[in-house]
């Protein structure tokens, strides 16, 4: 049986480049569109059309195998390469709490690391 982890966060973006990360984003679902499982993780990105004042956000949550990690981790590093200063947090913990990582993008760098901070959501 497979493992699956809550992944969940999001990405701050500028308002001008807001449409362009949109852009990869839609043009990476019509890329995977034929993988039942990645366009379905593909699925968890959503966001508000309108901007609130000086920052976008896109937000993510689904949950994921180790393979939908891996997949996610790859994304952001595309996404990245832009070259659109995005920063984000996401977290991504194991359904049994004992495997957390994290996913900070900081101006286009993306960090994997392992957390020992458990969510505790009810």
């Amino acid at each position: 049986m497979a493992y699956y982890y809550s992944l969940r966060g999001w990405l701050e973006v500028e308002p001008e480049n807001f449409s362009h990360t949109i852009e990869m984003l839609k043009s990476l679902q019509k890329q995977y569109e034929a993988d039942p499982k990645l366009s379905l993780y593909l699925k968890g990105w959503c966001w508000n059309e309108a901007n609130i004042n000086w920052t976008a956000y896109l937000f993510y949550g689904a949950d994921v195998t180790e393979e939908g990690l891996k997949f996610f981790k790859s994304m952001l590093s595309l996404i990245a390469k832009s070259g659109l200063k995005l920063s984000g947090y996401f977290h991504a913990q194991g359904e049994d709490g004992e495997k957390n990582y994290l996913y900070k993008m900081t101006d286009d760098c993306v960090q994997l690391e392992k957390s020992l901070h458990r969510l505790e959501i009810s």
